[in-house]
């Protein structure tokens, strides 16, 4: 009797995990489809921010275009970060410098892409936890590996927290409630030196 428990006991599991599994790639399949279109409706809107890196803090405010992106630091240094799919623009007010970089060979490109909607993961690089879905990925880009983390809010699903890794470089930054943004200037995202002397 008990080698027959055993082998039924042995099947059912067998008939459970071939049942589980298309469901679970099915929810994760919708997890993933609301994790695309929760970024793709980040355009049009900007949410508080916090970076830390371990030793400092920085606050400020990210604001999502259609095309661009715009990061404003406001304490303790104010600076401000423009960037489009390839290019970027860096200027620090307080010394009124500006300098321009292609973001294609960055780790700023996949959190482009994470803000902005395009797909940057696969459903295998999906990860539960109670109320929380994470997402962990590894890039190569310009021969440096990246491991980056983005951390979403589980029903409603909300970007939480994005971190990055590089060697011994790493941040990481917790972003507030989305706030939706009327319509931003013509001018707002523009990456041109608001310093140029005429």
């Amino acid at each position: 009797m008990r080698a027959r428990d055993k082998f039924l006991r042995k099947v059912s599991l067998f008939l459970f995990c071939i049942f589980l599994s298309p469901s679970m790639s099915f929810a994760q399949e919708d997890i993933a489809k609301k994790i695309l279109n929760h970024n793709i409706s980040l355009k049009d809107s900007s949410a508080n921010f916090i970076q830390t890196d371990g030793a400092t803090i920085e606050e400020g405010v990210v604001y999502i275009g259609d095309e661009r992106i715009k990061i404003e630091y406001v304490n303790p240094r104010k600076i401000t970060i423009t960037l489009s799919k390839k290019r970027g623009m860096y200027v620090n007010h307080e010394l009124k410098e500006t300098q321009f970089f292609y973001t294609k060979k960055n780790f700023i490109n996949i959190i482009f892409k994470i803000l902005t909607g395009e797909k940057y993961f696969e459903i295998s690089d999906l990860e539960f936890y109670k109320n929380t879905i994470t997402i962990k990925n590894q890039f190569e880009i310009d021969n440096k590996i990246y491991f980056i983390e983005s951390v979403y809010e589980n029903n409603p699903v909300k970007l939480r927290k994005i971190k990055v890794l590089e060697n011994e470089f790493g941040f990481e930054v917790g972003i507030g409630e989305q706030k939706k943004q009327e319509v931003f200037g013509r001018n707002f995202f523009s990456l041109i030196d608001p310093y140029l002397k005429n």
